[in-house]
């Protein structure tokens, strides 16, 4: 299916998915069916010298208990940003260092915080992973003279190297995903990182932010300057002479690496600067820019609760994630638990209608073995009647109970009767409540 191993080198060939509408090689997770989220801890500041803390580890887990009873114990997948050294986009490309104001005053080193989080994280139904970058580097880091000697670093045909984004105040440079891995310089950056945290090998998937294949990507262009994205770019490094399909290469080898140490890769995007969407081979990513409607969501899917932005801006109350979970990403999982037998059998219309009218919401909640409702309405109603799912028609009564927005209690109310399979419920404006049998 693509997978041509040469010794212990994987292949770098493309991946026709349309021969089998499956993974290249199954994915660890049910990606369409799960949370894909993203937790912002802290940014790199005055240039890269500082760091800037928005969520230690120990907030962190406070944040994902709260997720956890908010979006009523769905499986979660949550990637933490700006974990390592002084936060996000600091000192790439090393992974080495765990940022120390991250951690617990009880725990001797970050890294042991951070390995504390991992194992908490399971309690709350959220496999934890990490956010990680392949692509930039910055003077300050670690691993910046090597990579400059060896050529990994993009240059001109000059040898001079090239300037890509500016982030915290700090320029950054890009790598040649080629160059890094010919020179065993990938696999030694991937092996180090799940040997310092083989939590990520349990955890099954890790993020890969900006895995593009051209370089340098566009904020490093003055306005109107960028090239036309479908041009031949002649690959990340002209001082080297490989091409795009070089540099492609060598991701699906990175991607069909780490899977071989058990590790799912997602990405930012799919086709955002990159000719291959590797469809089959990544396992998801941040946003939508495929919009293929021939590639079924448990092949490739975007995430449809991000989070990230929401918990930056209010880790207290968590603002506006209860409606979005309710309305959007609840339904989504739903929709695609129904199809995942058979991706032509979408729900039709009068599907939609039983569980979604407009912004009032009754969904079955398809991870529960037994039958679990969730009704959101975020501008009240009083007595009003959901037909119920099929598994309930039986059923004489239901148990309510409130969930707080912030995801920091929940409280039972009076039953519910159930009459001839069908449910009269009343809710406050922005009210959420659990219905069981």
């Amino acid at each position: 299916m693509g997978l041509v191993a040469v010794g212990e080198e994987p292949s770098g060939a493309p991946y026709d998915w349309s021969k089998t509408k499956l993974p290249e090689r199954p994915y660890f997770h049910k990606y369409d069916q799960t949370l894909v989220m993203k937790i912002f801890l802290a940014e790199k500041t005055n240039g890269g010298t500082d760091s800037k803390v928005y969520l230690t580890f120990e907030q962190a887990l406070d944040v994902i208990k709260r997720l956890d009873t908010i979006t009523c114990n769905a499986p979660k997948i949550v990637y933490l940003v700006g974990w390592q050294f002084n936060g996000h986009d600091s000192k790439y490309p090393a992974w080495s260092g765990v940022n120390e104001r991250l951690k617990r005053p009880q725990d001797k080193t970050a890294l042991d915080s951070l390995k504390w989080l991992f194992a908490e994280s399971k309690k709350h139904h959220t496999t934890l992973s990490l956010h990680v970058n392949m692509i930039d580097a910055t003077e300050d880091s670690p691993l910046w003279a090597d990579y400059l000697a060896k050529d990994i670093i993009a240059k001109d045909k000059q040898g001079q190297p090239l300037k890509g984004e500016v982030f915290g105040g700090q320029q950054s440079y890009q790598l040649s995903y080629a160059k890094e891995w010919d020179t065993g310089y990938a696999r030694k950056r991937i092996d180090g990182l799940l040997a310092m945290l083989p939590e990520i090998k349990e955890a099954h998937t890790l993020h890969i932010d900006a895995f593009h294949t051209y370089a340098p990507i566009p904020h490093a262009y003055p306005p109107g300057k960028y090239p036309d994205r479908n041009m031949n770019f002649k690959g990340i490094s002209p001082f080297l002479g490989n091409t795009d399909e070089d540099e492609m290469a060598a991701q699906r080898k990175i991607i069909r690496y780490f899977r071989d140490q058990g590790v799912d890769i997602t990405c930012e995007g799919m086709t955002f600067l990159r000719k291959d969407p590797f469809i089959g081979l990544q396992a998801a990513s941040w946003v939508n820019d495929l919009r293929n409607p021939a590639v079924p969501p448990k092949l490739a899917c975007a995430s449809f609760m991000q989070a990230e932005r929401e918990i930056k801006a209010d880790p207290k109350n968590l603002t506006g994630l209860q409606q979005h979970f309710c309305l959007s990403a609840a339904p989504v999982i739903w929709s695609n638990h129904w199809r995942e037998k058979d991706d032509s059998n979408q729900p039709q219309a009068a599907d939609w209608a039983r569980v979604l009218q407009g912004s009032d919401a009754c969904i079955p909640l398809p991870w529960f073995e037994k039958p679990r409702l969730l009704a959101f309405s975020k501008g009240g109603y009083t007595d009003k009647l959901w037909e119920l799912p099929a598994a309930w028609r039986d059923m004489k009564s239901a148990s309510l109970s409130r969930i707080a927005p912030d995801g920091r209690s929940v409280t039972p109310l009076d039953p519910v009767e159930i009459k001839e399979g069908k449910l009269k419920l009343s809710l406050h404006p922005g009210e959420a409540v659990m219905i069981t049998p």
